[in-house]
């Protein structure tokens, strides 16, 4: 039976060689806990920005993977090349999150409104427009779902 674990993220190769092999299988999804982890794991960035460009093969994100990408967008101290990442991977999850039926109505409307209030809040901070740029996108494709809804 194969570990439920990237194993040492310091050895970085072997953990993004695992990783395109749970995309290439389609297992990425029963490791998401895994994928937390390597969204908080400050030391290598290789890692961080792997693993939030393999979120696009998340069919059914949890709310706490999605939180953690969100965590990511409102870091200050990370440059903005992943933050931006973040915030466009991050607005997908909430669309797919959004769409699953199985999940509570409530807790779907609550996440979703505060993930809303939250990228308005750091639209009103003072950053460099291309990262304004992003969260502007983010928010109307949310909008546009929202509308459907």
């Amino acid at each position: 039976m194969e570990s439920m674990s990237f194993g040492n993220l310091r050895d970085w190769g072997q953990v993004l060689q695992k990783l395109e092999h749970l995309i290439k299988v389609g297992r990425l999804e029963e490791w998401q806990h895994e994928l937390i982890r390597l969204l908080r794991f400050d030391q290598n960035w290789r890692l961080r920005e792997a693993a939030i460009e393999s979120l696009a093969f998340i069919e059914n994100p949890s709310f706490d993977l999605a939180q953690e990408v969100f965590s990511i967008v409102k870091r200050k101290d990370l440059y903005y090349d992943v933050r931006i990442l973040a915030v466009d991977s991050l607005s997908k999850l909430i669309v797919r999150i959004v769409d699953r039926q199985n999940l509570d109505r409530d807790e779907i409307n609550g996440f979703y409104h505060n993930t809303i209030s939250g990228l308005e809040r750091s639209l009103e901070e003072p950053e460099p427009p291309k990262f304004h740029d992003a969260l502007k996108r983010s928010l109307n494709l949310l909008r546009q779902v929202e509308k459907a809804a």
